[in-house]
């Protein structure tokens, strides 16, 4: 078993937020993870990042497949009222990449390579995501 870790690293200038995830994960980890991340969320949103026009980069290369239950931990934080007007999920294999496609979303793309998930990221003609503060913090 390897111990389950992660990575926040958000750039609130560029409206980037780069997450990094390893080992192996149970339903704890996964709602940790959760919390931190929306935490992270609201401290770039404080620090200028405008909802909708995030860019999110999700590297889980070195994260084992997730149990059932933690999946679905999990697939909350990609939810439909994410700040985020783009997802990128990097995997490594066949089964993360369709564990990956069933947690994403219109937003979501999965990814083998960084340098393409970066690109479709980056690509400066996604529009922005209309993004409803007010259901945003109902929910």
């Amino acid at each position: 078993m390897i111990a389950p870790t992660y990575f926040i690293e958000p750039d609130a200038a560029n409206e980037f937020l780069r997450l990094t995830l390893t080992g192996d994960w149970d339903v704890a980890i996964s709602q940790r993870f959760a919390a931190d991340v929306a935490r992270t969320l609201r401290e770039m949103i404080g620090q200028g990042a405008r909802p909708g026009h995030l860019r999110t980069l999700i590297d889980m290369r070195r994260k084992s497949l997730l149990p059932q239950n933690a999946a679905a931990e999990f697939a909350k934080m990609v939810r439909p009222d994410s700040p985020s007007k783009r997802i990128a999920m990097l995997v490594s294999g066949a089964i993360h990449r369709l564990q990956a496609r069933r947690m994403s979303g219109e937003r979501h793309q999965v990814f083998g390579s960084e340098e393409a998930a970066m690109a479709w990221l980056m690509d400066p003609s996604a529009p922005p995501r209309v993004f409803d503060m007010a259901a945003a913090s109902a929910g």
